[in-house]
């Protein structure tokens, strides 16, 4: 403890001296102390001592001896600014090897603003081992899509879970619940999976489901997973025990942009049957919190809809700003027997962010009606320059044969 107490007050001391005014400590670890062949939650404080706000800030970790980053935790982290007389406390999600040495043992911490860096060790005590019979954790999490966003559906989560005890865990069950607010199972899909057994240091994968709602904000949400199993305390036992556990499911849903369709105009106010290229201009928003670009959007044909598409998709914008608008045309035929009646067209969005292609999935209803009607005054006229035609050309014709002189019989 007296270790401890002296090596923070160097560190501040030292810190102090090249421009920071920061005093950095391991504020709390779970469990405490960490044990080895398990997981253990770390959370740095960072105290300003100043009477000024610090500049941006980032903390940067290597765990060192039996520590190790757990799988998907990044060891770079924004810390932000710092108010006067202020703390922020980061948190890591470390793993503790199975013969990790008891005592301390070390992670290596980086703090960066503008005016330096520094780096130091701070330790974190581990103690040896204590094996249970059956140790379940959550790995790997994979998602596809690989970037969850806002008003995506039937989302497929694979949560990976380690069994880091001794024996083997029988007839996993794993439930899936209390999804955060926005987030719901997908239907006809449920949130409980039997995955059978997962031996002593093995692996298996539940998965699941979920839609999530286009309110939802960019954010890592926590859903929890309960695990139930049976298992033998000692090889040689007859009998089985049951036991359950609850963990955590970290789901990260990312700042992408969003798409919304503002307008759809055809050159006629209404669609009709039998109309050929119609083109139809369809006006799309960026209303997400993230750039997109080489924005594109596409139509799909339906054996079941009465639409010949000549261009199905177009392309938007090279790059659509938060807030920014853009529109493409396309041009389809209307067929002559089309049902008159309500039609659901189905897009496709699609966009690059980064090196990912993300698409996005809308509906849009649009109306056929009858074809146009010929003018009634415009009808008769046509008659009538008809009629008129014809009656004059049977007048010429009778006024011709009017003057023709019929032959004269001479008698002998």
């Amino acid at each position: 403890m007296k270790k401890t107490i002296i090596m923070s007050i160097l560190l501040m001391f030292v810190l102090a001296n090249i421009g920071f005014a920061l005093e950095v400590s391991v504020n709390n670890y779970d469990p405490e102390p960490a044990e080895a062949g398990k997981f253990v939650n770390v959370w740095f404080k960072i105290d300003n001592e100043d009477n000024t706000k610090t500049s941006e800030l980032y903390i940067d970790i290597t765990p060192k001896d039996g520590l190790s980053l757990s799988q998907g935790e990044s060891s770079r982290k924004k810390v932000g600014v710092i108010g006067a007389a202020s703390s922020q406390t980061i948190q890591y999600r470390l793993e503790v090897a199975d013969d990790a040495i008891e005592g301390p043992n070390f992670v290596e911490v980086n703090i960066e603003q503008s005016t330096g860096k520094f780096s130091f060790d701070l330790p974190i005590e581990v103690e040896e081992k204590d094996r249970q019979d059956v140790d379940l954790e959550v790995g790997l999490i994979r998602s596809d899509p690989t970037r969850i966003k806002p008003d995506d559906e039937f989302v497929k989560l694979d949560v990976t879970l380690q069994n880091l005890g001794d024996t083997t865990a029988k007839g996993v069950q794993a439930t899936l619940k209390n999804l955060p607010k926005g987030m719901e199972f997908s239907e006809s899909y449920s949130n409980t999976e039997l995955i059978g057994n997962v031996d002593a240091d093995g692996t298996k994968t539940a998965t699941f489901y979920i839609d999530v709602d286009e309110s939802v904000k960019p954010a890592e949400y926590i859903a929890r997973m309960e695990l139930s199993y049976k298992y033998k305390p000692e090889e040689d036992d007859d009998d089985y025990l049951r036991d359950s556990i609850t963990l955590p499911v970290r789901i990260a849903i990312k700042a992408v942009p969003l798409y919304e369709i503002t307008d759809v105009s055809f050159e006629d106010d209404q669609l009709r049957a039998g109309t050929k290229d119609v083109r139809m201009t369809i006006t799309l928003k960026n209303i997400g919190e993230e750039e997109g670009e080489s924005v594109r959007i596409k139509v799909y044909g339906k054996s079941e809809q009465p639409f010949e598409y000549d261009v199905s998709s177009n392309f938007v914008a090279p790059s659509l700003e938060p807030g920014e608008s853009g529109q493409a045309t396309l041009q389809f035929d209307i067929e002559e027997d089309a049902a008159l009646q309500e039609y659901l067209l189905d897009f496709e969005i699609k966009n690059l962010i980064g090196d990912d292609v993300v698409t996005y999935a809308k509906t849009l209803p649009v109306k056929v009606e009858l074809p146009k009607k010929k003018s009634a005054t415009k009808t008769a006229l046509i008659v009538a320059v008809v009629i008129g035609i014809v009656g004059f050309a049977l007048y010429k014709r009778k006024k011709k044969q009017s003057h023709k002189i019929a032959p004269r019989k001479i008698k002998l």
